[in-house]
């Protein structure tokens, strides 16, 4: 998948983020519809770039509206296979990562709103979450161009894979290190059951998501990982924590790979 470039005169670069939508639907057939709107952060315009999705059953029809412009971007209602992909392939304590790409990045403005209707057709409550990867839009030079030197670099949290008590929440945390700036450019790792997951850099206390997402929704295995549709920066000597939370029930174990480059200024 190619990184996100927004076509602009002056420079600008994306930065990966994640709106995801979660929902639970009632029994139905398809044909009665819930909304559920989303407000774009207002910091920055987003561009959408590929789509993922968990659910109970994916007997899901949805339909999806811009609110700046008051259009839909479906003609009709559609199937949820057909406009997202879902991790499908289970690899042990792990799960591929399948997305959807779009045809093209669709840029929704800042503090715009963009609404998922939805309609179960399984004749059964549905807990259902639609995901959005793709970039928040900033102006400036990317802080990853430039004259470095990239060296291959695997961060997972400090002190292994953490153990989250049923229906718990925990707390990990990955240190970037003081020698050098960090790209994230992959997402992998393990789980034992169901899980949300919140990421938060330390110091400028920035999500890489809007709400808690589907660990799902986020994490892939080393035969299918999360290939980032825009890259992620991160400044040396920054903690990023992981507020886990787990929904299957029962103890989980968890562990996340943020797999990219150091950059070294080049001599």
């Amino acid at each position: 998948m190619k990184r996100y470039r927004p076509a602009q005169t002056q420079q600008s670069y994306g930065e990966y983020f994640v709106n995801e939508f979660a929902m639970t639907l009632v029994a139905g057939t398809g044909v009665t519809f819930a909304s559920s709107p989303l407000k774009i952060d207002s910091d920055s315009d987003f561009a959408i770039l590929s789509s993922t999705y968990t659910a109970t059953n994916d007997r899901i029809k949805v339909k999806l509206k811009d609110g700046s412009l008051g259009r839909y971007l479906f003609q009709n209602s559609v199937d949820i296979k057909t406009v997202a992909g879902r991790n499908t392939l289970p690899m042990g304590l792990s799960n591929s990562f399948l997305p959807f790409p779009w045809t093209c990045p669709y840029r929704i403005a800042a503090g715009a709103e963009l609404t998922l209707e939805a309609s179960d057709a399984s004749a059964a409550t549905n807990a259902f979450r639609l995901a959005f990867h793709g970039a928040k839009l900033h102006s400036g030079m990317p802080p990853w161009q430039g004259n470095f030197k990239q060296i291959p670099f695997v961060y997972s949290f400090s002190g292994g894979p953490v153990t989250v008590a049923a229906s718990s929440t925990s707390t990990a945390r990955i240190e970037i290190d003081s020698e050098a700036a960090f790209l994230v450019q992959k997402i992998t790792g393990i789980r034992s059951g169901s899980a949300t997951v919140q990421i938060t850099e330390g110091g400028r206390d920035r999500s890489w998501s809007n709400i808690a997402l589907d660990i799902d929704n986020l994490v892939g295995n080393g035969a299918f990982p999360n290939v980032l549709p825009a890259y992620r920066y991160v400044e040396k000597n920054t903690p990023i924590l992981f507020q886990l939370t787990d929904t299957s029930g029962i103890a989980n174990i968890i562990d996340i790979c943020l797999i990219g480059v150091k950059l070294f200024p080049a001599n």
